[in-house]
């Protein structure tokens, strides 16, 4: 079983609070701690200056690794052990809080002794310690040195660790995916994304559109946006489209009825072919007029306001969202001016800005992974999900950047228009890399940091440079040794922690 183990002295006030705030612990003679981990379990250990005679209480915490809560079910056995075969050997039944035994020894003999910690009954596991030095006299014990770190450190108890949904994981070696990193942005499909204009000049009035969609309403294709009244006179003087439309209607009306009655006298051989053809023609071009008036807009004519009035429904496009309306209810319009903007949000477009210098390495993208701020996921695009749309053959002057474009589907729609995004575009190839899992990563003002579990109470904040993503891990660059254990679930609450300008109360004495 591989372990891995943090040992050193520490303050003796340390060794009545477990630490405070944010501190650099420093090194004395007058006590010590231990953290180590195995597959199944993580001890902390502290315990005063061991001196031959004097009784000397340890405080182990002991954590279940399958739930990071404290084991309560087990009995500890705690045999100390020279490389002479002088032992101590005590057995704790019970831990007293939950998660903390305290064997009480008293050594007759000074030495370097190997503790052995056996758990039995609920959890099996075996950790061992080296290096417990225990002297003949206080005054036997060497001088207090630094411990010669500059990291700040933040304290958070076993006890609040246990309380709360806490874990940490190692970060290791592991083959990622090679990618480029570039910033991004969630874009609209230019045709999911529709400005609807005034198709002539009029009014909103509040009496005909008290149900009109306001942002955010959903709207399908085809469905009623609002219902407009033309005005009496437009700005050129020209006819009202009212009136337009009136004529049109008409002129329909009769140009179909000659157009039939066209077809029965050219069926009996009443009327000549040149004579049919104009009246279909007349026909035609009618239909055509009046089509094109009623191409954004049809009159309402199944629930007219008032006796001749003209009032025209203005219909969807296409099915999305109101992302905007850009209208006053009873002030007049003119034609093309923007009534309301609708963006379907089913598809989205991922627009990668990617440095000059790193497009050799991206000439052909399938896939790449993304983090958005506000979000805990990683977002992927690939094959299954979506397709490249275009890679940009313009460098922009400003930024000497090329713009990489993927289009992807949007289940749930939690990806909203204008989200900036974090990129890792792959490129295909793969490589040994210290990583760590996505929920370690604390994204604050567009940088990364995870919080390293030093020892047993005590982290640090560094800041971390990421690379690649895959399968829900993440290379770091730099900022994070091969082995040193992050914390994925609770760095909000170290976060907090660290905030705090008051030392936190013990749950424990040792």
């Amino acid at each position: 079983m591989r372990l891995r183990l943090l040992a050193g002295l520490v303050v003796s006030l340390l060794m009545e609070s477990c630490g405070g705030g944010d501190q650099q612990k420093e090194v004395t003679p007058q006590g010590g701690s231990v953290t180590l981990w195995t597959e199944k379990t993580e001890l902390f250990m502290e315990y005063p200056a061991l001196v031959v005679g004097e009784e000397a209480r340890f405080a182990a915490h002991l954590t279940r690794l399958s739930d990071f809560k404290p084991c309560v079910d087990e009995a500890v056995r705690f045999h100390f052990q020279t490389a002479e075969m002088v032992a101590v050997d005590q057995t704790v039944e019970h831990p007293t809080p939950p998660g903390i035994y305290r064997p009480s020894i008293t050594f007759s003999d000074p030495g370097v002794y190997q503790l052995t910690i056996v758990l039995s009954g609920g959890l099996s596991d075996t950790l061992r310690v080296e290096g417990i030095q225990v002297f003949a006299t206080i005054e036997a014990m060497p001088p207090a040195r630094g411990s010669g770190s500059a990291e700040q450190l933040i304290t958070f108890l076993k006890e609040q660790q246990w309380k709360t949904d806490f874990r940490t994981a190692r970060g290791e070696q592991r083959v990622i995916s090679q990618a480029v990193r570039a910033p991004g942005e969630i874009l609209a499909r230019k045709d999911y994304d529709v400005i609807v204009s005034a198709p002539f000049a009029g009014t909103l009035q509040p009496e005909h559109n008290s149900r009109i969609p306001v942002p955010g309403s959903s709207v399908q294709r085809g469905s009623v946006l609002a219902s407009l009244t033309s005005a009496a006179q437009t700005i050129d003087g020209g006819e009202n489209f009212a009136t337009l439309y009136a004529e049109a209607e008409g002129e329909h009306r009769l140009a179909k009825s000659e157009f039939e009655r066209a077809q029965q006298l050219y069926q009996s051989g009443s009327i000549s072919t040149r004579e049919f053809d104009l009246a279909e023609t007349g026909y035609q071009r009618a239909r055509a007029n009046l089509e094109a008036l009623s191409r954004s807009v049809q009159r309402d004519t199944v629930n007219p306001h008032r006796l001749n009035e003209y009032n025209f429904l203005l219909r969807s496009p296409i099915s999305g969202s109101i992302a905007g309306t850009y209208y006053v209810l009873g002030k007049q319009f003119q034609p093309g001016e923007p009534l309301f903007r609708i963006v379907n949000t089913s598809v989205v477009w991922l627009q990668v800005s990617v440095p000059v210098a790193e497009m050799g390495k991206v000439s052909a993208p399938r896939r790449a992974e993304f983090r958005v701020a506000g979000m805990p996921q990683t977002f992927e695009v690939n094959e299954r999900n979506g397709r490249l749309v275009s890679v940009g053959s313009v460098v922009d002057e400003h930024t000497r950047t090329v713009p990489v474009i993927f289009e992807m589907s949007n289940p749930g729609r939690l990806l909203r228009i204008g989200l900036f995004a974090d990129v890792s575009i792959k490129t295909g190839t793969q490589k040994p890399v210290v990583a760590v899992p996505e929920g370690a990563l604390m994204e604050e003002e567009g940088a990364y940091a995870v919080y390293v579990h030093v020892e047993g109470e005590a982290f640090a904040r560094r800041e971390v440079e990421l690379g690649g993503s895959d399968g829900g891990w993440v290379e770091v660059r730099s900022g994070l040794r091969s082995g040193e254990r992050v914390v994925t679930e609770g760095a909000y609450q170290i976060r907090l922690a660290s905030l705090s300008s008051q030392l936190p109360a013990h749950g424990h004495e040792h």
